[in-house]
């Protein structure tokens, strides 16, 4: 009793949550709702939404493609206005952009970064691409060997977090120009085969010609969504990935479906960008910070957790949070590279 009372009060202690349960208390909503409502993204929303029905305090049914929350019963109901949760307007001017949005805005701004109308992201300032990549990790040999894939996109070199062996195949997840993937097709050799997966088909473009132009016969350019991978389950033995995931406004799914695509013992090399501290709406909201690879970054525990639950296992190998006042303009964030094995 006391174990489900402290459950209770600790799901509400949460202003997200209250707002969730607040807007409940007047009428039941889709799953899908919440994002504008809360002013979070689809996967943090998600993980409320599991404490609240965990605690109790809500249940849910599918209808079709949908999935409707609502709170508990009538006693529910009565508790938690007798707690002094308020009953919550479900019209929330100025909330978080939807996923679909988010995407386009994405798409738009890497799409000027691959036709050269524009010089990297924002958030580097006057940085060059080679300073910013030898910032992140990348020698003057890899910035040099493959120049024109070099874009100063980053936060880190996945490809040199852990072992790419001959004859692997790699995955790169957000493959841009190609400058990643054509350092792990270097590692992978000709027995082993490299595929590059964007959406931009801007990106994919110069990919596939810069590949042509390096010789490369083993990389492979695929345009799709890294939340729905055009890669065959239990195909791949590496996944790589730079300052991309950030991006996805399903995380979530991002990590289930490398899960997937990933053969047993699989591994994957991320760096990516987290949050130290929670960003205000209007942060969430602002194109330019979200393609900066800030407003649509999750809070690091957040991040580890729905990769926990996907199934992989974690291994933190560095933290780099004088990032942040180097490209960041010291927003509270960190660039954290992780190992991630397939149980």
């Amino acid at each position: 009793m006391i174990e489900d009372k402290a459950r209770f009060f600790k799901a509400l202690g949460d202003p997200t949550r209250l707002t969730i349960v607040g807007c409940l208390l007047k009428q039941d909503h889709c799953a899908c709702d919440f994002s504008k409502i809360a002013g979070r993204d689809q996967t943090t929303v998600s993980r409320h939404l599991k404490v609240l029905v965990e605690a109790g305090i809500l249940r849910y049914e599918k209808d079709g493609r949908y999935v409707i929350y609502s709170i508990r019963d009538d006693r529910m109901k009565d508790t938690l206005e007798k707690c002094g949760v308020e009953k919550v307007d479900s019209c929330c001017p100025g909330s978080e952009m939807d996923a679909g949005t988010k995407k386009d805005v994405v798409k738009k701004n890497y799409g000027k970064i691959a036709l050269g109308l524009v010089q990297g992201c924002e958030c580097c300032g006057d940085l060059t691409n080679e300073q910013v990549s030898a910032s992140i990790g990348y020698s003057q040999q890899d910035t040099e060997s493959f120049s024109e894939a070099n874009l100063g996109l980053g936060c880190g070199n996945p490809t040199a977090l852990g072992e790419i062996k001959e004859g692997d195949i790699v995955l790169d997840l957000g493959s841009g120009a190609g400058f990643d993937s054509f350092l792990a097709a270097r590692k992978a050799a000709n027995t082993g085969k490299v595929i590059g997966v964007d959406m931009t088909e801007d990106m994919i473009s110069r990919a596939r010609k810069n590949a042509e132009q390096y010789g490369f016969d083993n990389v492979e350019f695929r345009k799709g969504d890294i939340e729905d991978l055009p890669v065959e389950t239990g195909s791949v033995d590496v996944i790589i990935s730079n300052c991309v995931i950030n991006l996805a406004p399903d995380k979530s799914q991002v990590f289930r479906e490398a899960y997937r695509v990933l053969r047993e013992n699989g591994r994957m090399y991320i760096s990516d960008i987290v949050l130290l501290k929670e960003l205000t709406a209007e942060e969430r909201n602002d194109e330019e910070l979200i393609c900066s690879c800030v407003g649509g970054a999750l809070m690091k525990e957040d991040y580890l957790d729905l990769i926990k639950e996907a199934g992989f296992e974690i291994t933190i190998i560095d933290e780099d949070r004088d990032i942040s006042k180097r490209q960041y303009s010291g927003y509270p964030l960190e660039s954290i590279k992780l190992e991630l094995r397939k149980k």
